[in-house]
């Protein structure tokens, strides 16, 4: 009898260990910042959506934050994140010359954020995408007889591949790379319209709660 309880119970540890253990959701909060460049906005008509001009930008800033939760499924992250992109005003390219422009393109943004963690030993790479609002700003950029200043909420989406490397239990650096992009702006008193897409390299920490 002793004989068979130490059986069963040996194939009972066997199995609950055979059993994946799942941690309960955990709260974390992240920041980032580091350059961004927006690709050349080709600005068109409103109606013949032919172009008008090619605008391109100086490379930028971005900052993010956000909040986010680690699900029990243990690769699976969820996540509310706010970010903020500032590129100057370069030239624009018409079919009769070239001209330097002033002002500057920004982009505010609140995503929803999901992640998929690839778990390893010393760094924990990843791979996220996201979608929400994006407020679309063109600040003072001339477009005779024109000063363009004004903001348009659009679709935002955005997709991207970082790395975590563990400091603590609870901190990590994060370095990552993000691919961001924009449904079409429409500007008022027929000025054109365009879409924003763009690349940002950035660095940062994760911080568990």
């Amino acid at each position: 009898m002793k004989k068979s309880l130490a059986v069963l119970g040996a194939v009972l540890t066997a199995g609950l260990l055979a059993i994946p253990v799942y941690a309960g959701p955990s709260v974390y909060v992240s920041g980032n910042i580091g350059a961004a460049s927006f690709n050349d906005i080709d600005q068109k008509t409103p109606v013949t959506q032919v172009t008008e001009g090619i605008i391109s930008t100086k490379t930028g800033i971005n900052v993010l934050g956000a909040v986010g939760v680690k699900c029990c499924v243990t690769h699976i992250r969820l996540e509310a994140e706010y970010g903020y992109q500032r590129n100057n005003a370069d030239k624009i390219k018409m079919r009769f010359g070239v001209f330097g422009l002033t002002g500057n393109y920004s982009v505010t943004s609140y995503m929803a954020n999901a992640y998929y963690d690839l778990n390893a030993v010393v760094a924990n790479p990843y791979l996220t995408a996201g979608i929400g609002v994006a407020e679309v700003g063109v600040n003072n950029v001339p477009n005779p007889p024109y000063i363009i200043n004004e903001t348009h909420s659009v679709l935002g989406y955005q997709f991207g591949a970082g790395v975590a490397i563990p400091v603590t239990k609870f901190i990590d650096i994060d370095a990552r790379y993000r691919y961001f992009g924009t449904s079409r702006v429409t500007l008022s008193n027929d000025n054109g319209n365009f879409i924003l897409p763009g690349s940002s390299f950035l660095v940062g920490l994760r911080v568990g709660l």
